[in-house]
């Protein structure tokens, strides 16, 4: 089972639909935080999940050679420095490239779509990702863009031309 069987089977598809329609239907600054704050749930299980996985093998291959010694505890420390470092960038990228949405966007019928209609790629993805670390180094500025102008787009999206829109309802 993949992650577009999950994406929402409503979300359009037509470019020409989705640059048509979309002016309408941008998505705001708190919808956008609550399927954010969604998203950082998931992210933070995902994540204790690979480190308890990565730090158990990593336990059990040093027991295996005899003893936990400085190089396997060091071992340890680096992937979980590696693990919580590349788990935002690969869970945004997957779920955003696939289908345009994460579970948090899911929820609240958002959608992550190219300025041009396109259905989203993993380099964009990437891309946006990357960007949005951007937004937020600058002490979070990236993110206000999307209250503060018309287009409710974040430093990120305009970076990455991408838009964030609301899924019409299911009839």
């Amino acid at each position: 089972m993949s992650i577009v069987e999950h994406c929402d089977s409503a979300a359009p598809i037509d470019g020409a639909q989705v640059i048509a329609e979309s002016q309408d239907r941008k998505a705001g600054f708190w919808m956008r935080l609550a399927a954010w704050l969604i998203d950082v749930v998931c992210l933070f299980l995902v994540t204790i999940a690979s480190t308890v996985v990565a730090l158990t093998t990593i336990y059990l291959g040093g027991q295996l050679g005899g003893e936990i010694n400085d190089p396997v505890i060091a071992l340890g420390g680096y992937t979980v420095a590696v693990i919580v470092l590349l788990s935002g960038v690969v869970y945004f990228t997957l779920f955003v490239g696939s289908c345009g949405q994460t579970p948090g966007k899911m929820l609240f019928r958002l959608k992550v779509v190219r300025a041009n209609g396109q259905e989203m790629t993993y380099g964009r993805a990437w891309l946006r990702s990357q960007a949005w670390m951007l937004s937020l180094l600058l002490f979070g500025l990236g993110f206000l863009m999307i209250a503060c102008t018309r287009q409710k787009r974040a430093l990120h999206d305009i970076l990455a031309g991408t838009s964030v829109i609301r899924l019409p309802r299911a009839s």
